[in-house]
């Protein structure tokens, strides 16, 4: 299982000009919309996949894996995650 951030507002840092001219262009500073995804593989099979603007918390992890991810489970599946910030809200979420 594993979980990403996307900054729909960032710029590129390199461009092209025409010859002799500079390129010109303002960077926000998180000015735009972020999308988060998180999602979960078996060997086989993507298990889970869920997206939502915004930043994940406990709630929405919560409803990820009740909704998402324990349907797709099998009986004695081991599920790997790392220890990011909105999994301080529980030490333990029980399947």
């Amino acid at each position: 299982m594993e979980e990403t951030g996307i900054f729909l507002s960032l710029t590129r840092t390199h461009s092209r000009s025409p010859y002799g001219t500079r390129v010109a262009e303002i960077k926000p500073f998180y000015r735009g919309a972020k999308v988060t995804a998180i999602g979960a593989i078996s060997m086989n099979q993507v298990l889970a996949v869920m997206t939502m603007n915004d930043s994940m918390d406990g709630r929405a992890f919560a409803v990820f894996i009740e909704k998402f991810l324990c349907p797709q489970l099998w009986k004695g599946a081991v599920v790997v995650m790392d220890s990011t910030t909105f999994l301080k809200f529980c030490y333990r979420y029980s399947l």
